[in-house]
């Protein structure tokens, strides 16, 4: 249950922004947002995201999993997974809050955890920029976090489906690519 902090932390950060109104969300260059994705020659993986970069050698890459669960009875989990042939792990999460019977006292439970905390991140949130609004990944040491673990959050599933299919088509060709949340 030492995830269940973090995943709300998540969770909300994501529900918070996506209460944002339109034309909040900063942009690329020349104020459009480039988002998409082309092969290259150089056999590099380059994956261009909001929280950061992250760029592997397509041959270096092991096994790639896309799958959704439950966490927590709170919120529903799409989580992209890259083995490599080091002892580093990469993982690409979408988050949103879980549908399910509400009847159930673990989802009732899990609820009531989420209104407390989302009380606590509306409380913050006075404190906090108003730039912030692009989900993050939230770790609290050494509790939440791996060693060897990079993790990156994004708002949209339809993008990490994307992210996904771009993988994928690197894994398989070994042929290089960028794509670009």
């Amino acid at each position: 249950m030492k995830a269940l902090p973090a995943c709300l932390a998540l969770l909300l950060a994501v529900t918070l922004h996506a209460q944002t109104a339109p034309g909040q969300n900063p942009t690329g260059q020349g104020g459009q947002q480039q988002q998409g994705d082309e092969p290259t020659r150089d056999g590099l993986w380059d994956g261009r995201l909001k929280g950061g970069n992250y760029i592997v050698r397509c041959n270096s890459i092991i096994a790639l999993s896309k799958h959704e669960y439950i966490a927590d009875g709170v919120a529903r989990v799409v989580e992209v997974n890259l083995t490599l042939s080091s002892s580093q792990i990469v993982r690409f999460y979408f988050l949103e809050p879980a549908k399910i019977d509400t009847g159930s006292s673990m989802v009732n439970a899990g609820t009531q955890a989420l209104e407390r905390a989302r009380g606590m991140v509306e409380q913050a949130a006075g404190r906090v920029s108003p730039s912030l609004t692009e989900p993050k990944v939230v770790k609290s040491y050494p509790a939440s976090t791996h060693a060897h673990t990079v993790e990156f959050v994004l708002k949209e599933e339809a993008r990490l489906n994307s992210l996904f299919q771009s993988l994928e088509r690197g894994f398989r060709s070994g042929q290089g690519r960028i794509w670009r949340e």
